[in-house]
């Protein structure tokens, strides 16, 4: 008998009852993150792009800006490392998360595969569709850009783009390849980032996971102890990684996603507990 697939369901996306805030994302207009801005929040709040994801954390933490929307992960790409070290280097706070399914086409001004010499993109892109690369156009070069519509001003001959739909339509490119994703159900994991963790707004959320940042003191059976901290209140763990620390040579961050509101009394014992193990935590906030 054949496996069937498991299939991801996607509920209805609820958008955050707030208005005239300014929200920033990854740009510029009709990237994935523009997407995900428009689809949690209101149209009477002023939505900013931003050429990189660092430049976010800064604007949220010195309060140019409200609200953001930034990827966290990908099923095929993985963590987003430059929102877990944005994590690591700005006050900032989660407030709630969401998941969107995400699909990719291979577009271009060229009419055929045959004419493509190089395919411009963002990184993540290129890493979720890197099945379909490889046996269609395996002799093409690639090109990184800070997102997957950056490259397509420049409008160059024999050039690639992996986009969204309508990106492709809204610049008269031509579909060479349609949902080309390594995995069918492929999804973005998205933050809502603040400067301050505000209750009001991850009860509207219903936001029912914690994120915790930490490091641990170097001795033996460290993670065990911590992950009995949690195991002993019954508490799950969805997600652990371990996060090259780029300040200490040979010294990791973990993070980690609790199955458990931030201010329930579990949390706060959890966390307490925690600091026998850990010279540095940082709650993150809801998800």
């Amino acid at each position: 008998m054949k496996k069937e697939k498991q299939q991801i369901k996607f509920g209805k996306i609820s958008k955050l009852k707030i208005s005239e805030y300014k929200v920033g994302f990854l740009g510029p207009e009709g990237t994935f993150s523009w997407e995900a801005a428009k689809k949690i929040f209101l149209k009477n709040n002023l939505l900013i792009p931003f050429e990189n994801i660092s430049d976010i954390f800064v604007a949220v933490a010195e309060k140019k800006i409200n609200f953001s929307v930034v990827p966290i992960e990908n099923r095929i790409g993985g963590l987003v490392s430059e929102t877990i070290n944005s994590f690591i280097d700005f006050p900032v706070f989660t407030i709630g998360s969401f998941k969107m399914p995400i699909h990719h086409f291979f577009a271009s001004k060229e009419k055929c595969l045959k004419k493509i010499k190089i395919i411009k993109s963002h990184h993540q892109p290129l890493i979720q569709c890197s099945h379909w690369l490889k046996k269609n156009i395996p002799w093409v070069a690639q090109e990184s850009f800070s997102s997957t519509v950056a490259p397509l001003k420049e409008r160059l001959e024999n050039v690639g783009f992996i986009v969204p739909y309508h990106i492709a339509k809204k610049y008269k490119l031509s579909i060479l390849g349609k949902r080309i994703e390594n995995a069918k159900d492929n999804f973005t994991q998205f933050l809502i980032i603040a400067n301050q963790i505000n209750n009001e707004i991850i009860k509207n959320f219903q936001s029912k996971n914690t994120l915790l940042l930490f490091s641990v003191y170097d001795k033996p059976g460290i993670l065990r102890d911590i992950l009995n901290v949690f195991a002993d209140k019954n508490i799950n763990l969805s997600a652990l990684h371990s996060i090259h620390s780029y300040s200490l040579a040979w010294d990791y961050f973990f993070f980690i996603w609790v199955e458990k509101q931030y201010f329930s009394k579990e949390m706060k014992h959890c966390l307490k507990e925690l600091e026998k193990y850990c010279p540095y935590i940082k709650l993150l906030g809801s998800a």
